[in-house]
């Protein structure tokens, strides 16, 4: 668990991010505290890799267990900000799931060595 700040500020989240302070938000203990709480409700379990939820455009390939390290907002919250702490918003996600969903995974081809023969 992390180690909270003695003296916490309280913000109108709603009003913060709709001027666009979205990184002041993602850095205040009040996204940590929510952020836990997805993550102990979910089990630290990757929701999307479980089978357990997809957005309905991006399905994952196979189904494994992974280790969720992230919190998703399903609506953005520059939609509709006054959800960015309602829990019931949010999904436990892993990392590689988190850039799938978010369509930001880059794919990178490996190009094969062409391995000729020496010829002296």
């Amino acid at each position: 668990m992390k180690k909270r700040r003695a003296k916490r500020r309280f913000y109108n989240w709603e009003i913060e991010i709709a001027k666009g302070n979205t990184d002041k938000f993602y850095h205040s203990t009040d996204w940590d505290i929510a952020r836990e709480k997805v993550l102990e409700r979910d089990k630290y379990i990757c929701q999307f890799f479980l089978g357990k939820w997809n957005d309905g455009i991006h399905k994952p390939n196979k189904y494994k267990l992974v280790q969720a390290t992230m919190v998703h907002h399903i609506i953005p919250i520059k939609e509709r900000p006054d959800l960015a702490l309602d829990i019931s918003n949010m999904i436990s996600l892993s990392f590689e799931a988190h850039e799938i969903i978010e369509e930001r995974r880059q794919f990178q081809f490996k190009r094969k060595k062409v391995i000729t023969k020496e010829r002296w």
